[in-house]
């Protein structure tokens, strides 16, 4: 009895030895997996935006491709497209709603630049007749009988070479409309701590990004994501603000300056490099840039693009 009594005494006191084992191992482990969650969720999240952004770019690039390329209609259809985004609805009152939440926040959180036809495309191709049956004083690029016009019917010695032209391209490329589309995830739609970390981690690796309006995301706490659509004009494309300067082999790389149409807000400064962001028409260029290629892929994205063709 006795030995039996000190061996159980014996069990008793290795006991305290090992207990609070699990709770130790279970204090390192849940936080790393919580934070493994938390980001995979996170990254979920920034795919279902990247989703909605690519069918509102899409959009977007229809809507100014029947309508001159304005800018009114491009951001009145990105807006409208971006409802399902912010809460959608299944009645007028819950469309509405959400419909003023996407406007009040895409105010702050989006920027769309217009890539073609760039500011040198109007200087190869620009149509005084086609202005004038428009009625305006901009100058604008023509879209009827492509398929057997190198320049518009009122300007056959224009510059359609474009090898040495200012913008590189070719009447057919100056009538596809590409617009570029970024956009900023905000808070209310990210994972508590996991989009803080995103924002967090981007900032950190790119501290002296040349892109003011993506460092301003970023200072907001929004997530930047990029969208790229291509579309065929189905009508006149007229100058506007929103049009950037790619010059093409033509001029040396030089951006043309012009001065900007009254009441339209600057492109932010940004390196000339810089994929992500396109400077301003007056910003000096550090170096040339290579003209917007002829045969990009189709889709929808960063690097596919949606190409609409004309009907026969």
């Amino acid at each position: 009895m006795t030995r039996g009594h000190g061996h159980s005494c014996a069990t008793c006191r290795s006991r305290p030895e090992h207990g609070g084992a699990t709770l130790v191992e279970f204090i390192v482990v849940a936080p790393t997996l919580m934070i493994m969650a938390l980001a995979m969720m996170q990254t979920a999240l920034v795919f279902h935006a990247k989703n909605n952004l690519n069918y509102a770019t899409f959009e977007a690039a229809r809507a100014g491709a029947l309508d001159h390329a304005r800018p009114t209609s491009i951001h009145r259809a990105f807006a409208r497209a971006m409802v399902p985004y912010y809460g959608g609805g299944r009645t007028p009152v819950e469309l509405a709603s959400s419909h003023a939440r996407a406007v009040a926040d895409l105010a702050l959180g989006v920027r769309i630049e217009i890539l073609s036809p760039m500011r040198e495309s109007f200087d190869d191709y620009h149509s005084p007749r086609a202005a004038e049956a428009l009625q305006t004083g901009a100058r604008v690029i023509a879209n009827t009988h492509l398929a057997m016009l190198s320049c518009p019917m009122d300007r056959p010695s224009c510059a359609s070479d474009p090898a040495s032209n200012r913008a590189g391209q070719t009447l057919q490329d100056a009538n596809l409309l590409k617009i570029r589309v970024t956009y900023g995830i905000p808070r209310a739609k990210q994972i508590p701590l996991a989009g803080r970390f995103f924002t967090w981690a981007v900032a950190t690796m790119h501290p002296d990004h040349p892109d003011a309006f993506r460092l301003a995301l970023l200072a907001a706490g929004r997530i930047p994501v990029v969208s790229h659509v291509t579309v065929r004009m189905q009508s006149d494309a007229i100058e506007n603000e929103h049009l950037v300067s790619l010059p093409g082999p033509g001029n040396a790389g030089k951006p043309v300056a012009r001065e900007p149409v009254a009441g339209a807000s600057p492109i932010p400064d940004c390196g000339w490099t810089d994929p992500l962001c396109t400077p301003a028409p007056d910003q000096q260029p550090d170096g040339g840039t290579e003209p917007l290629p002829d045969d990009e892929p189709s889709g929808t994205g960063d690097d596919a693009e949606d190409l609409q063709c004309s009907p026969p």
